[in-house]
């Protein structure tokens, strides 16, 4: 299975904008394509339906002012990501407030409301499928 939100491509041809400026909470750590948010000035790991602000380009070590990498989640950004959960009925193409799971490194295929992700295509064989951030902290 799938780990994590990679990028795939953005609408309108753009490179993906790499932030490199802020440090990941204290004392916290972070996977590499996990999703993220900003509180008090500090990257940190996004709930499930917290808006997203990106995602991380590699792993953090929990510590003291680590420096962090994300990828900002941004207007025409496409994610391949997995999902996990029983996906419920409106787990469809165009379903557009899917949550984050827990982990933040898949989409809630069982929480199809109050979500940040919106849905395009669904690979029930890999259980992945394409997303856009559909609620972007940063936006």
């Amino acid at each position: 299975m799938a780990r994590g939100f990679k990028y795939v491509y953005n609408d309108y041809g753009k490179d993906p904008t790499r932030i490199t400026s802020l440090l990941m909470t204290d004392n916290e750590a972070g996977l590499e394509d996990e999703a993220i948010k900003i509180a008090a000035g500090r990257v940190t790991k996004a709930g499930p339906t917290d808006a997203i602000a990106g995602f991380l380009t590699a792993n953090v070590a929990a510590g003291v002012n680590q420096p962090v990498e994300f990828v900002l989640a941004r207007e025409g950004d496409w994610y391949d990501g997995p999902y996990t959960g029983t996906a419920v009925a409106g787990f469809v193409a165009g379903a557009n407030e899917v949550a984050l799971a827990a982990s933040g490194l898949a989409a809630d295929a069982a929480t199809v409301a109050g979500g940040a992700l919106a849905v395009f295509d669904i690979n029930v064989n890999k259980k992945t499928a394409r997303f856009k951030v559909k609620n972007r902290q940063l936006s």
